[in-house]
């Protein structure tokens, strides 16, 4: 359907230390792209997949927000995992709650959760 996020690309300094960080917060599956060393595509639980490039120079990416089921949750398993808290667990009236967290490499996401 357009308009839904269909895939999206992060930015990293350290392919393997990104890789074991969104491995850790949110259980993704690797893939090593064998034709590119300096990428690895990744599969959620449920669509968008999308990809981790090692970029250098190093370039900040796009906010996108990740479904979760719980904000306050995650945003532990952020901490514990090396990231860092941007925003802590908001509610948006009637809709739900966000955090805005910064993985390893400084690149900002949000994480959502529907009430």
């Amino acid at each position: 359907m357009s308009g839904n996020l269909c895939y999206f690309e992060i930015p990293s300094k350290d392919l393997g230390k990104a890789e074991e960080f969104y491995k850790t917060v949110f259980g993704w599956k690797f893939n090593k792209e064998e034709s590119s060393p300096n990428y690895s595509s990744f599969e959620t639980s449920n669509p968008p997949h999308g990809g981790i490039e090692k970029m250098e120079p190093f370039n900040n990416g796009v906010v996108i927000y990740i479904q979760v089921d719980d904000v306050a949750e995650t945003l532990r398993k952020i901490k514990d995992a090396g990231g860092n808290i941007v925003r802590e667990k908001t509610e948006i009236p009637n809709i739900g709650y966000f955090g805005l967290l910064a993985d390893p490499d400084g690149n900002i996401m949000g994480i959502f959760q529907n009430k």
